[in-house]
Formats: structure tokens, sequence, C-alpha cells
């Protein structure tokens, strides 16, 4: 089988992490696209909403997609969130599949700084890669570009830290999530 994994705090997810996983589901002929929340990225501020809740959102997503499932792995782990565990994790899980770590070209451009062992993770599974504004590929050198897929997706600015801004800022932010998504975020007040 071929399996994607999209990790992310989805805090909160929204409709580009939809587009993102259809564009790779299909791209990479995935039979599985398994969503994985993060409990505390080493390189990124924590999450604001509570990880019962990010988990769920994750889940809402998932379950209207046939081939989508989430794994609660990186909230149950103790400490930060490193991908390589989490890549260890999955092989072992799924020893005779082949896996895919999904990431936007934000990740790529800034690992030799921001990831454990930076590069060196592109050797663990296969890298599939989306071009995000403001993060051009171009400044990646060839010996690494060469050990990455690129999908094919359309660009977009739109993450979750935007939505938790316009949230603050009192605008509707419904357009960007799934509408029982959106439900759940103004049932808690999760982020205003």
């Amino acid at each position: 089988m071929r399996i994607g994994i999209l990790g992310s705090a989805f805090d909160p997810p929204h409709k580009a992490h939809v587009k993102l996983g259809e564009r790779a589901k299909k791209a990479l002929k995935l039979d599985f696209l398994i969503l994985v929340p993060t409990k505390t990225p080493p390189h990124k501020a924590n999450p604001v909403a509570p990880a019962r809740f990010r988990l769920r959102m994750a889940k809402i997503l998932a379950d209207k997609r046939k081939g989508w499932i989430v794994s609660d792995v990186e909230l149950r782990r103790p400490g930060k969130s490193y991908t390589r565990d989490t890549i260890r994790y999955m092989k072992k899980r799924y020893p005779n599949d082949e896996i895919y770590w999904i990431v936007g070209s934000d990740s790529i451009v800034s690992m030799p700084w921001k990831w454990k062992g930076g590069y060196d993770i592109l050797d663990y599974c296969k890298f599939a890669v989306a071009e995000r504004p403001g993060y051009p590929l171009k400044g990646v050198s060839r010996h690494i570009l060469k050990k990455l897929v690129i999908i094919p997706a359309q660009s977009t600015d739109l993450s979750s830290t935007k939505i938790r801004n316009l949230l603050g800022q009192g605008k509707s932010v419904r357009r960007f999530l799934d509408q029982s998504i959106y439900a759940l975020v103004k049932r808690h007040n999760l982020y205003s």
C-alpha cells in the first residue's frame, strides 16, 4: 500500500488542509492518508486549542473522506513531537508499505535549522512537497530536490495562524472551515 502522512497542529484544520490531502492522495496514488495532529512541535509555538479538540477536528475532516484516517500517535507521546519518531513508528506499524510524509515548501526551506537532524530526515521516508507562497524551492540544492516528490498543488496563503488571527479580530472564517469544525470552534470559543 501507499500511505501518506500529513502532520499538522490542525489548530484549526481548514480547507487548504483538505485540498492538500486530496491532491496528495491523487498525485501519489495513496491508499490511505493519515492525519497526525502534533502535540508540542519543537520548532513552532505550542498549539492554542487543547489536543482533544484538535484531534476531534482532524477526525471530522477524515470521517468525511474515503481513505482518510487519524492517528493520535504524537498526542500520546510524552514530550516534544519529532517527525523522525513518528516516521519510525509508522514504518514499524506499516512495514511493507510505501510511506510519504507530506509537507509544504515552508518546511523544506526551513528544515536545515528548524528540524531535528535537518535534511537527514529525508532519508527516513519519501517526502512529498506542495509549494506555498513565499517559500520557493529554487533556493534548495539539487541534491535535496532529487529526494523530494513535488505535489502539484494550488498555492494558497491560507493558514491556521491566519484563521486564528481573523477569529481574534472578530471576523468570519466560515468560508475557510468545514461547517462542523466551524460549529465546534464557535461552541467552545477555541480561539476567542
